[in-house]
């Protein structure tokens, strides 16, 4: 029988394994990971929740294997109808300052358990120093506020998460942490000690400390096993190994061959859903226009397309006016990306746009009466 042994199970691995229940795969599935039953990472940072993907019922009613264990060395494929995928995600960066280990980090269940039951358990009004305001950052700052701590967010830019949401709404929801009472340090951080951390030059005090300054792609078993690695586990179109063709790799630790790595959930699904195809031997369905969310405080996020692609911006602005929405044009004027404040509908609507071609007119895009409906049809 044939077999597709997927090594991790965050949202790449469990996708796969979803699809080819879809899709009536007739093989053995099995699922390796050391953490145990698949679950979802973004509410870790946005509630400290544990979050399954799906029961434990669901994956005995379709014949998956879950096996809790770390896996070391590489099983190579011993049969042509046999796979092996690694969807080992990222591991957490971490600070190369005196006393790093005075620092927690904010990636696993258990972290979330543990910093959970630290914010449950401690004093109201416990200090808390946040290293990094970056998705993860921005997230446990405002869910440690909401539990009653007194929060130092340090940053090394007053637009972090510019490159992902455009420099000038990254400034406004960066500096609305302050009006939610988290006091904001731009600087450096040099030193870490039992209770206390040095930010250019001054000490502050801290009860718990929380280094959220990015992640790696987590490599060490591709490369340990021999496999083409360079900023993640090198594949083709089809998430095939580089240097083995019964090998896949997909998520946050794959990387196309000539292309950037996307570190993003809605990515890892289009992995997933790519390689389940690979393995059934069907076309590859086409990749979404890339997508991601954030929460903090009050606010919902939400950011359509690349960024690192854009020449130019349009402000839209709310009647406050805050900002709203930014569309992002390339330096031929198309629309090739957007982040927005509260704006699901409109995250929907530019996407289809996206995907499409189609670019409406700079008044359309600055126009607050202009609905997500509205918004590329010509006027009446």
């Amino acid at each position: 029988m044939s077999s597709v042994h997927i090594i991790g199970a965050g949202v790449a691995g469990y996708t796969l394994a979803r699809e080819l229940v879809s899709r009536n795969y007739a093989g053995s599935i099995s699922i390796s990971d050391a953490q145990g039953l698949p679950y979802d990472r973004p509410p870790l940072s946005k509630s400290l929740q544990v979050e399954p993907f799906a029961p434990v019922s669901w994956y005995r009613e379709h014949r998956i294997n879950l096996v809790q264990e770390e896996i070391t060395q590489l099983p190579l494929p011993t049969a042509d109808d046999d796979w092996v995928v690694l969807a080992t995600g990222t591991i957490p960066r971490t600070l190369d300052i005196p006393g790093a280990e005075f620092a927690r980090s904010l990636h696993t269940a258990a972290d979330a358990r543990h910093l959970a039951r630290t914010l449950d358990d401690g004093m109201f009004g416990q200090r808390v120093l946040i290293i990094g305001a970056g998705l993860v950052g921005a997230e446990f700052a405002s869910t440690a506020r909401m539990l009653g701590a007194q929060v130092t967010l340090v940053s090394s830019s007053n637009a972090p998460l510019a490159h992902v949401l455009g420099e000038d709404l990254a400034e406004q929801l960066h500096a609305e942490h302050r009006t939610h009472g988290i006091t904001t340090i731009t600087g450096a951080v040099t030193e870490l000690g039992p209770g206390y951390a040095i930010v250019s030059g001054t000490r502050h005090e801290a009860d718990l400390i929380v280094a959220a300054i990015g992640v790696e792609p987590n490599t060490a078993l591709a490369e340990r096993s021999g496999l083409d690695v360079e900023n993640g586990i090198l594949v083709d179109a089809g998430q095939r190994s580089t240097s083995h063709r019964q090998v896949l790799a997909v998520g946050d630790a794959a990387r196309e061959a000539g292309q950037a790595r996307a570190v993003h959930w809605e990515a890892a699904m289009d992995d997933a859903a790519i390689a389940a195809s690979t393995i059934l031997g069907t076309p590859a369905p086409a990749r979404s226009i890339p997508w991601f969310w954030s929460d903090r405080h009050d606010t919902h996020v939400e950011t359509v397309g690349d960024f690192s692609k854009v020449a130019s911006v349009v402000k839209r602005h709310n009647r406050r006016g805050k900002i709203q929405t930014v569309f992002g044009l390339d330096e031929s004027g198309a629309l090739v990306a957007a982040s927005m404040i509260d704006g699901g509908l409109m995250s929907k609507a530019v996407r289809k746009l996206m995907a499409r071609g189609i670019t409406p007119g700079i008044e359309q895009l600055e126009d607050p009466q202009i609905g997500p409906r509205e918004l590329g049809r010509p006027a009446p």
